[in-house]
């Protein structure tokens, strides 16, 4: 067995010795290619990160945390104006989103406030009625969006699209979300 061990341990030794053989004239120019994949691995990673908003996103939530500036409400009030962008659009298809969208963001206005259930129906029926002075239209705000998440051919009016709308507009401004 120590042979064995003595001609592998040879055996690496001389491939050592041969690769440094070649590679040692010319190992600036590995030196430079190493150099250079580098250079092209670290912009790809700093392009990457500022291209997905990454960097912004954690830069936000340290604010949040530590308590500089109000970035949440930023983001929500951001969030709402795509919600009214949504509602002038034909398309009842974007009414829709835009009610799941509004609906999202009371969800997070919940979990925010210690309500931590698994499902959002949960986190609705752990919220007490004293919670929003208009409970009972946002439950059923919420059922309209359950109907236009479960069902796919579920005809939405534009006034009923605003009536629901309206609903989680006066909740986000009792909150203060939205002025």
């Amino acid at each position: 067995m120590e042979q064995y061990l003595q001609q592998f341990a040879d055996g690496v030794l001389y491939f050592r010795s041969i690769m440094g053989d070649i590679i040692g004239p010319n190992l600036y120019i590995f030196e430079l290619m190493s150099l250079v994949i580098s250079g092209v691995l670290l912009w790809g990673i700093i392009f990457t990160a500022t291209q997905s908003n990454y960097l912004n996103k954690r830069i936000e939530e340290w604010m949040d945390y530590l308590g500089y500036g109000d970035v949440g409400k930023l983001r929500r009030l951001k969030a709402w104006k795509q919600i009214v962008k949504k509602m002038a659009s034909p398309n009842s298809t974007d009414w829709k989103l835009g009610i799941m969208e509004a609906d999202r963001i009371f969800d997070d206005m919940i979990r925010a406030a210690g309500y931590r259930a698994i499902t959002t129906e949960e986190r609705y029926k752990q919220i007490p009625p004293e919670f929003v002075a208009n409970f009972e239209d946002i439950q059923a705000a919420h059922k309209i969006r359950n109907r236009c998440v479960q069902e796919p051919d579920f005809a939405l009016s534009k006034e009923e699209a605003i009536k629901v709308l309206r609903v989680y507009k006066k909740s986000f401004q009792e909150f203060g979300l939205l002025d």
